[in-house]
């Protein structure tokens, strides 16, 4: 794997109380799903087994189970790997500098860009998403089929919806995804849980409180 290095987060305005723990934990969550599912960088074969193991073990049918699945991704990635926080100043502007694997922040920052770039049309197309999975979840409960396997037209319309959402997020290895989890709704609540990270920390940069650069050389 990389080394880590320092990666700037630049800060402005006013921020809330809530901010300090807000941020840091939407961008940790954002991190380590990247870091296993949407960098470039070689894992070793022992984490992925680790992680693709969670993927067949977990309970899908609620909630629960996505939320734990950052614990697991975050406690998967090597100490070393995890990111830490090297200096804050709080001035307009500041700073948090992390020490972090560069590849892994900046392709977090530019996951943000991408579904910012997109702007309501993302908005749009997950409240759309999210609508037509309620509505093929509650037709397989109101055929007593609801732990059964989907039916082919099911599964073609779930990896549809996830393939619109991967665009809005810039994701990269959706196939990739699919194999891991070998379930279409599941990968597209898995997809969906990451828009739901992802577009917290859009809310932090079109606020003006941070700035995420998709270039080391913009940290300044």
């Amino acid at each position: 794997m990389e080394d880590t290095g320092i990666y700037r987060v630049l800060m402005d305005e006013r921020w809330a109380l809530e901010d300090l723990y807000g941020f840091p934990y939407a961008y940790q969550q954002a991190h380590s799903f990247v870091f296993h599912f949407d960098s470039s960088q070689e894992l070793d074969p022992r984490i992925v087994d680790r992680v693709n193991k969670t993927f067949h073990e977990y309970p899908w049918q609620g909630g629960y189970s996505y939320v734990n699945l950052y614990a697991v991704l975050f406690n998967q990635i090597p100490k070393q790997q995890r990111p830490t926080v090297q200096s804050i100043q709080y001035a307009s502007p500041g700073w948090i500098d992390l020490l972090i694997n560069p590849d892994v922040a900046l392709q977090v920052a530019k996951s943000v860009g991408i579904l910012l770039g997109a702007g309501v049309t993302a908005v749009e197309a997950f409240k759309r998403i999210d609508r037509a999975r309620l509505d093929i979840a509650k037709r397989r409960r109101q055929q007593n089929r609801e732990y059964a396997s989907l039916a082919a037209s099911e599964a073609k319309e779930l990896n549809n919806m996830s393939e619109e959402l991967a665009k809005h997020l810039g994701f990269q290895s959706l196939k990739e995804l699919q194999d891991k989890t070998a379930d279409p709704e599941v990968t597209l609540k898995v997809l969906m849980a990451h828009y739901r990270r992802l577009r917290t920390l859009g809310d932090f940069v079109e606020s003006g409180k941070v700035k995420l650069p998709e270039n080391l050389k913009d940290e300044s």
